[in-house]
């Protein structure tokens, strides 16, 4: 090729260029409106629905009024001496 065709073949890849970063630019705002979209939907789920502090808690934890599952012994638990032989 001679520098002429050269020159030609990039002033037309330079331009195809521009058009696609045109078009992906126009897909990049979309993509960001829709996530604003997305975002707010979240954010109206939440104030109709609360999350209580019931929902809160990590379920790999038990919760602060649960004991750690020793049970002391009242008086009804323990065995009275037997009267018998």
């Amino acid at each position: 090729m001679d520098p002429a065709e050269l020159k030609l073949e990039f002033q037309k890849q330079v331009k195809d260029a521009d058009a696609k970063i045109v078009e992906a630019e126009k897909n990049l705002v979309q993509l960001r409106e829709y996530k604003t979209k997305l975002l707010g939907g979240l954010e109206t789920l939440e104030l109709l629905n609360p999350a209580s502090e019931e929902n809160n808690t990590n379920p790999n934890e038990a919760p602060a009024d649960v004991g750690t599952g020793t049970v002391e012994p009242t008086i009804t638990d323990v065995d009275s001496p037997s009267t018998g032989s």
